[in-house]
């Protein structure tokens, strides 16, 4: 973060650095926000989870919609997808096969 901090400020003096970082990376980074906010901040930092993860977790609330709603019957009669592929792309296991049925 002190490296990015310092590239952002010698390019563009004066603006807030943006990181976008994955599940894991972006808890710590959290996790150092809240530890030292005169340093690193929220003030300081704009930390943005991975679009990877929000469109998981986007996919995952419309097979909660969709869960009960007959969908998975309709498929598998359809031949468009097996019982178990079904069942995991309810609950967005797979991200691209997921995107393509919904």
């Amino acid at each position: 973060m002190s490296i990015v901090d310092s590239a952002v400020q010698r390019l563009n003096r004066g603006h807030v650095p943006v990181l976008t970082l994955d599940q894991p990376l972006y808890s710590i980074a959290k996790q150092i926000q809240w530890n030292w906010p005169g340093r690193y901040g929220e003030n300081q930092f704009v930390l943005i989870l991975g679009s990877l993860h929000t469109e998981m977790a986007a996919l995952k609330t419309l097979g909660n919609w969709l869960d009960g709603s007959g969908w998975k019957t309709a498929s598998v009669n359809a031949h468009v997808t097996s019982a178990g592929k079904a069942d995991a792309m309810l609950y967005a296991s797979h991200a691209v096969q997921t995107r393509h049925v919904h």
